[in-house]
């Protein structure tokens, strides 16, 4: 096992900052604001796990949304820490099923009910373009797909970008991209 030495730190006060700017601006490209999965693992639920031990992973986690994958791996849907809020819990609990047998599936958007964003259309974008396509849009997440490799390539967060372009926004409520239009683009006030 190789052994570190640990150094004195005193005489250093000042912090490594990247070569690259991570500023994101309107004008930047839209995938700087995607999640690649190339580059960072995706977050699954399986079908079948408990919807209560996912809804506890993701508060633990900080975590939003979930991709439900089946047995084989393969992508089935969507889970969002909105869709396991205890009314819907509650709801299903009244229709006779029992809170501990609830499962991802119970609560998860299934695939064929989704729409994503073409990661080749994404290539060529900017964030604005982007703001301006989602402006009407409550949803929280959209998944980016490569139709050509037939992969989800990743997910682009509303929070994300609303933290990305630096928005007065409270990430920890319920942003959406309707949220992060409204914040870029403010009704004027009446007086």
């Amino acid at each position: 096992m190789k052994r570190f030495n640990l150094y004195p730190i005193e005489s250093v006060d000042e912090l490594a900052h990247p070569e690259i700017s991570n500023s994101i601006t309107l004008d930047s490209p839209a995938l700087s604001v995607m999640t690649d999965f190339k580059f960072h693992e995706p977050l699954v639920a399986g079908g079948y796990d408990r919807a209560s031990d996912i809804e506890r992973s993701m508060v633990r986690s900080h975590v939003r949304m979930k991709l439900v994958v089946n047995d084989d791996q393969q992508f089935i849907g969507l889970i969002s820490l909105d869709d396991l809020n205890a009314q819907e819990m509650l709801k299903r609990v009244a229709k006779g099923m029992s809170r501990n047998d609830l499962s991802a599936v119970d609560f998860m958007r299934h695939k064929n009910s989704l729409r994503a964003l073409d990661y080749h259309e994404l290539k060529q974008a900017t964030v604005r373009d982007l703001v301006q396509t989602l402006k009407d849009n409550e949803h929280q997440h959209y998944l980016v797909v490569d139709r050509q490799e037939h992969k989800i390539r990743g997910v682009i967060s509303a929070s994300d970008l609303a933290r990305k372009l630096h928005l007065d926004i409270n990430i920890n409520s319920r942003s959406s991209f309707v949220s992060v239009y409204s914040a870029l683009h403010p009704e004027p006030q009446l007086h």
